[in-house]
């Protein structure tokens, strides 16, 4: 698509735009054919400079500023940088067009933007960034509510595949498979072994339907399903788990499970190569760091975990979850939100 028929709707607006300035702001123009195109080929430049640069400026800003999260903010930048774009555009039109058209002299210009321009600004220039900034306010606010639904779609899926990745029977599978062992071997250990895999489903169960969880209660969490992963792979699988939380610290629900739980699946657990996953406080985020040996023959996987809650601290937060492999490691952290649950 071409820039011209890109823009045809805002050509034809500024056109609608210049006539109407011409028969009302300068209705002495129509008394002469000459003088008419005079004043709409001067309107048409101020119309199109304003609304193309205001649009622009508009979408430049509502990148930087999201109009859902900041509105005040968004606002008071939107309204400054009308008023200095539109006093700087207006001024170099007038004085190009009075150069080039009436063959005034740069000075003359400049003196009467002087006295006049803050006023035709105001009146002319305003009205049109005006407009433009409101169109571009409720159609960003259209598309961030379209966003907002389609994220809490997303994240119910994820709550839902989260769930069902937790209960799927090869996990439970190994855990019964361990648990055989040890009722025979440790029978201590064996009661230890079940109840912490009660603790972890009641979890998975309480939290499976809410957006965050406090921080300490992810730890504890994370704790429990480490003990089962650590149970079943002994030596060859190191949790380090160093992570302090305050009371007010939040969390999306099972999102260091699912990257323990991601590590365990994906790489080599052996003798030779054991797997170290190290979980500590970096911050305002947890960072999850483990050693990389991936397996030559890997488990399936729909490789959309990860991405559900990036999409989900995305509906959350402006934070962003980083993600960074070298040669040796795989590291991913998760920032800490602020908030009560109650």
């Amino acid at each position: 698509m071409s820039w011209l028929q890109k823009n045809k709707k805002t050509l034809l607006l500024a056109t609608l735009g210049a006539l109407g300035s011409c028969f009302l702001f300068n209705s002495e123009a129509t008394l002469s054919l000459k003088g008419f195109l005079l004043r709409f080929i001067w309107s048409w430049v101020i119309w199109t400079t304003q609304w193309f640069g205001n649009g622009y400026l508009g979408d430049f800003l509502t990148k930087k500023i999201s109009w859902t999260e900041k509105p005040l903010l968004r606002a008071v930048a939107g309204i400054a940088g009308l008023v200095v774009y539109s006093l700087l555009a207006f001024s170099v039109v007038h004085v190009m067009m009075s150069f080039i058209m009436l063959d005034a002299s740069i000075m003359e210009s400049i003196k009467w933007l002087g006295v006049n321009a803050i006023k035709y600004v105001l009146i002319f220039s305003g009205s049109i960034g005006l407009v433009v900034h409101t169109i571009w306010f409720f159609m960003n606010w259209k598309e961030s509510k379209i966003e907002a639904e389609k994220l809490r779609a997303e994240m119910k899926t994820y709550q839902y595949d989260a769930l069902r990745n937790q209960i799927n029977p090869h996990f439970l599978f190994n855990s019964f498979n361990v648990l055989s062992e040890l009722v025979y071997e440790d029978q201590d250990l064996a009661v230890k072994f079940i109840r912490q895999l009660s603790d972890l489903y009641r979890y998975v169960l309480d939290s499976k339907d809410l957006e965050l969880v406090s921080l300490q209660d992810e730890i504890d969490f994370i704790k429990k399903f480490s003990f089962l992963l650590q149970t079943r792979f002994e030596k060859n699988l190191e949790i380090d788990i160093r992570v302090e939380a305050a009371h007010d610290e939040l969390i999306v629900p099972m999102s260091l499970q699912l990257l323990l739980e991601n590590a365990v699946k994906h790489n080599e657990i052996s003798n030779e190569y054991p797997l170290k996953v190290d979980i500590h406080r970096n911050a305002d985020s947890i960072q999850v760091k483990n050693s990389l040996k991936k397996k030559t023959n890997p488990e399936s996987s729909t490789k959309t975990g990860l991405q559900n809650i990036i999409k989900r601290y995305k509906y959350l937060s402006e934070k962003k979850i980083l993600i960074e492999e070298t040669k040796d490691e795989f590291i991913v952290e998760i920032p800490v939100l602020k908030g009560d649950l109650s």
